[in-house]
């Protein structure tokens, strides 16, 4: 092995070197994570609870974790690659999270590509970590799932994060968000493997109509939340009985998508409208 690869073109070489340090990051990054789960524990996921709605069951799934100062990232094992990791920032050189719960972004190992700090108080909510080789673009919260996307043959994509965790704690765990309305032909590959197809939940706002027009799989079935609600996270948070009208809805898309197949060809559309 080490023979064919002293003898490989020099390309080769380059593209392993890349590889490999990409992997060095994300194990990085992903033991960062632990530690920092490990140092958080429990501290303010019951708040989080009841604040969102989800049950402490689903936050720990997701891996959620508190931050309170910002120091606490300041792991000295890490010290000198917090930037590549993304959580310094590029403007004052600082830790980017305080007083915010932190949710990780993994790939379909499991492993952490990047940080995201949500805060129901400061003016930017979300908060994405910059880490090295994560693009956002390109990049599905929720990947851990995705082979249990490609088993059951159907995936259910909102737009947030929250949006996501709320679906998920629905008990729909093969839930995936875009992390914002960028378009992206890789994300629409990777769902159309799908072979039922996949179940749409857009926000109810211009920017969520725009995205939903970006959102062009073979085959689909298109959730509307009841117009009172900006969203599906909004919705099932009213009331634990709009979360169950909810789930009867996303139970009725399922039966549907489940009745057939796109066989790789442009197919069925679907739009349902929560009432």
């Amino acid at each position: 092995m080490l023979e064919e690869l002293l003898t490989a073109p020099k390309s080769s070489l380059k593209v392993k070197k890349a590889l490999d340090d990409r992997d060095r990051y994300i194990d990085m990054l992903t033991d960062y994570t632990k530690e920092l789960q490990e140092r958080a524990g429990d501290f303010m996921l019951p708040e989080f609870s009841q604040l969102r709605g989800f049950s402490m069951d689903t936050i720990k799934e997701e891996g959620i974790f508190y931050v309170n100062d910002a120091t606490e990232m300041l792991l000295p094992k890490y010290f000198n690659e917090l930037d590549n990791l993304g959580v310094i920032s590029e403007t004052n050189k600082k830790p980017i999270f305080h007083n915010r719960w932190v949710m990780p972004i993994k790939d379909v190992d499991g492993r952490v590509l990047n940080l995201v700090g949500y805060s129901n108080t400061a003016n930017e909510r979300y908060l994405y970590g910059t880490a090295k080789y994560y693009r956002r673009r390109e990049t599905l919260y929720g990947l851990e799932n995705l082979d249990l996307a490609y088993k059951l043959g159907f995936a259910i994509i909102t737009e947030g994060i929250t949006d996501t965790i709320c679906v998920r704690n629905l008990g729909y765990k093969n839930c995936f968000a875009n992390c914002g309305t960028h378009e992206s032909s890789f994300i629409i590959k990777q769902l159309n493997r799908c072979e039922h197809g996949v179940i749409k939940i857009p926000d109810r706002d211009k920017a969520g109509a725009r995205l939903n027009k970006k959102w062009k799989f073979l085959r689909s079935a298109q959730l509307n939340v009841f117009i009172k609600y900006k969203d599906i996270d909004e919705m099932c948070r009213d009331s634990a009985e709009m979360a169950e009208i909810v789930k009867e809805y996303i139970d009725a898309c399922i039966e549907w998508i489940l009745q057939d197949k796109h066989r790789g060809f442009d197919s069925e559309k679907q739009v349902v409208t929560i009432v």
